[in-house]
């Protein structure tokens, strides 16, 4: 959250409104103006003898509230920038966990293939051994060395996976190059499944929710800033003019007054209106898209438990009773290696379910907790 450059240009978009918001609250400047009339003419006007200089100070009087309309106006923009923040600082710790859990899940991976290449190699080496003694066809230790080399390719393939992983998360706080090894936690720990109602009753709290606010706040600030252009404002200008001709001075006054802003006025607040009615009509959409949203993401995590409980608890120690069966079998000449190799490799592949499931199931704790806009749903 400190280092992220997006969340650094929104609160830069922050600073650059408030100062709008206070330039905008500032009343109209004055004016000073010069003039000069009947000179450089003809006749006795040929030259400055009969000029008349005049020297002005003009101001604008506004009238019907409008700077208080216009500061109300500018706070509401701030506020708006402001949800939009937060909603990206709930964003980011979202994808900070995603990518944490993508990091945690490649270490799983290639430590699991790392093991599948120790392994084959140590098989390899039994076989070569029966091979030699004639208890073993010469095609297992083909089929051996091929499992040796397949794990091998596998392991390298996760290594490179794991440094883009690597960088993927550390790029969140502008780190090209990773300052850390790895990362720390379990993926198989999983947090219980939190309840369905719990997390609905948290729509309705949280930035994304304060979204429609801040911008029904904007829209009146609106409102009432196009209801105050109704009343016409004041400019008026006091000056001293000298008569050359006379050898005098007087004072010169003019006043002005803009007049047919009703139409101007009328035509912004009913502009108004129909964005009001708009914003209405997406927030109750989006109200029932996030429940859906919510609903469905739910039920997947519910999928993602319901597979890890499978597989810790019936499929893996299956394929775990298999593979002894199979190696025992081989060890006593009634199994052929093939059918070793095909029991360790769905043994294999459970183990690489577990840790994608185990993934999917913390990935989605963190949808969930980016949904409901608070914290406290998952810690991974």
């Amino acid at each position: 959250l400190a280092a992220n450059p997006p969340l650094g240009a929104g609160q830069a978009a922050i600073d650059a409104a408030e100062q709008q918001a206070r330039l905008d609250a500032l009343a109209p400047p004055l004016t000073i103006g010069a003039e000069v009339e009947n000179f450089a003419g003809t006749g006795n006007l040929s030259g400055f003898d009969d000029a008349e200089f005049t020297l002005r100070v003009g101001k604008v009087f506004e009238r019907g509230g409008k700077r208080d309309a216009r500061q109300v106006l500018g706070a509401s923009r701030v506020a708006v920038l402001g949800n939009e923040v937060e909603r990206r600082k709930l964003d980011l710790i979202r994808d900070a966990k995603h990518r944490f859990v993508n990091v945690a899940a490649q270490q799983a991976l290639l430590q699991l293939a790392e093991q599948e290449s120790a392994l084959a190699r140590e098989t390899r080496e039994a076989v070569a051994y029966r091979v030699k003694r004639g208890a073993s066809p010469e095609a297992d230790l083909s089929l051996a060395d091929l499992a040796v080399a397949r794990a091998e390719l596998d392991a390298e393939d996760l290594e490179h996976d794991l440094e883009s992983a690597r960088v993927a998360l550390s790029v969140l706080w502008q780190e090209r190059e990773p300052d850390y090894a790895e990362v720390a936690g379990s993926l198989i720990e999983t947090p219980g499944l939190p309840a369905f109602d719990e997390l609905a009753r948290r729509l309705g709290a949280g930035p994304d929710q304060e979204k429609f606010a801040v911008e029904a706040a904007r829209l009146e600030a609106e409102r009432r800033l196009a209801e105050a252009g109704r009343t016409p404002d004041v400019q008026g200008t006091l000056g001293v003019r000298r008569l050359e001709a006379f050898d005098d001075q007087a004072l010169v006054l003019s006043l002005a007054l803009p007049v047919g802003l009703g139409p101007r006025s009328d035509l912004a607040i009913a502009r108004g209106r129909a964005e009001s009615a708009e914003l209405v009509a997406r927030r109750e959409a989006t109200e029932l898209e996030r429940y859906r949203t919510l609903f469905a993401t739910y039920q997947e995590l519910r999928h993602a438990r319901h597979e890890l409980d499978v597989l810790r608890d019936k499929m893996i120690p299956s394929g775990e009773r298999a593979l002894e069966l199979a190696s025992r079998g081989y060890d006593e000449a009634r199994y052929s290696f093939l059918q070793v190799s095909a029991a360790r490799s769905v043994l294999h592949s459970l183990h690489k379910d577990r840790i994608a499931a185990a993934a999917r199931y913390h990935r989605l704790l963190a949808d969930l907790e980016r949904a409901t806009g608070a914290s406290g749903v998952s810690i991974p």
